[in-house]
């Protein structure tokens, strides 16, 4: 498939799962409802504690706060990946837990589980296996998701899986969580994923063009994170 095709696909994919999961939470009564009139906010700076990638001395950067377990979170990460690989050498891209442990079983779980596998080196390898195998694990009882699953993909990853089942429940990790959700609960946080540029939220981009263009104008000016 021509890529300007496969971005277009993706991005029609994006917008039919972001609709369908706003849809879902306003009728659950559930507390991820994007606001219907958009209000910018803004997050705390990055740090060597964030996890991220890319270019991470760039004066531009994109902050994720998403859910391992989010289809929409896992719709996005194409986009995601693509604009990686084409903005790496000039933006930083970092990528903040918020699980929406209230409607996600595996939410806190996986999480977890990046962290942990972060420990150990891995983090972003244990991001992508994560949002890649969402369908086969995602639907696995939190008590048994990491035994059935997760230890697997720390095994593939070449980590000592021992000290990963250690990790994965340790206060360290569970810690580094609830830092990231208090500073995206500050920002006002409803929904998965949100992004911000520059420390400023957007309105989660349609498509990978509009992201794109959103990269670009910060990129345009002068103004550092």
């Amino acid at each position: 498939m021509p890529r300007k095709t496969e971005l277009w696909v993706i991005g029609i994919f994006v917008a039919v799962v972001v609709l369908g999961t706003i849809v879902a939470a306003v009728t659950s009564g559930g507390t991820t409802t994007a606001s219907t009139q958009f209000v910018s906010t803004t997050v705390p700076a990055l740090t060597s504690a964030d996890w991220s990638r890319g270019n991470t001395a760039a004066a531009v950067s994109v902050t994720e706060y998403g859910d391992f377990q989010c289809p929409a979170c896992g719709a996005y990460e194409p986009i995601m990946q693509q604009l990686t690989k084409d903005f790496g050498s000039s933006v930083r891209f970092a990528f903040r837990n918020y699980p929406l442990y209230q409607i996600h079983q595996d939410a806190m779980m996986s999480a977890q589980a990046a962290e942990a596998a972060g420990l150990q080196g891995k983090y972003w390898e244990m991001h992508d296996l994560l949002y890649a195998k969402q369908n086969e694990w995602s639907l696995e009882a939190a008590n048994t998701v990491t035994a059935k699953f997760f230890d697997g993909y720390a095994r593939s990853l070449g980590l000592d899986v021992a000290k990963f089942d250690t990790d994965i429940n340790s206060a360290g990790v569970k810690a580094k969580i609830q830092k990231d959700m208090a500073s995206g609960d500050a920002a006002k946080v409803d929904h998965t994923p949100t992004f911000f540029v520059n420390l400023q939220q957007i309105p989660n981009p349609a498509n990978y063009a509009d992201f794109k263009a959103a990269i670009e104008a910060a990129l345009s000016t002068t103004t550092a994170q």
